[in-house]
């Protein structure tokens, strides 16, 4: 009988411990919030780099998901007295027939600006692949005709 009670006590334990990692997992992961972007509404990406740069523009919704997932894997804290790098910075359109769905700003030292909060953010967990949304503008260029050399894109 006592060998029956230390065997229900050793599973309850790891019952518990279960349970209890389930819950850290669900809190992380909740905590990485990102930048909510609506791709069902989104009809269009636009993104824009410097100031003195081609855009991009894509209607397909492969291209507005794949631009979207970039903004999912990390979480920002803001940074009252934040800039950007206007050399650096793209800047990111999600848009419908009715106008812009988000708008983010973001330069290569990943300091963002969001303009519905009109504050400036930096990552705070995880983290952002500036990489990948160089990957998509170049791609886009390439793909539209334009010479390489034309922008400065690191």
């Amino acid at each position: 009988m006592n060998r029956k009670i230390q065997r229900i006590f050793f599973l309850f334990i790891i019952l518990t411990l279960s349970l209890t990692a389930c819950q850290s997992q669900k809190k992380e992961a909740k905590n990485l919030t990102g930048i909510p972007i609506d791709t069902e509404k989104t009809e269009s990406v636009s993104i824009y780099y410097g100031s003195i740069c081609y855009s991009f523009y894509d209607e397909s919704k492969e291209t507005i998901e794949r631009a979207a997932d970039l903004f999912h894997s990390f979480s920002l804290e803001e940074v009252p007295d934040g800039a950007l790098d206007s050399a650096t910075t793209y800047q990111i359109y999600f848009s419908n027939t009715n106008g812009q769905t988000a708008a983010i700003n973001v330069d290569e030292n990943s300091m963002f600006y969001l303009a519905d909060t009109k504050k400036f953010y930096k990552v705070s967990e995880g983290v952002f692949h500036l990489e990948e949304l160089e990957k998509i503008y170049q791609d886009s260029m390439n793909a539209g005709g334009f010479d390489k050399n034309q922008c400065l894109i690191p």
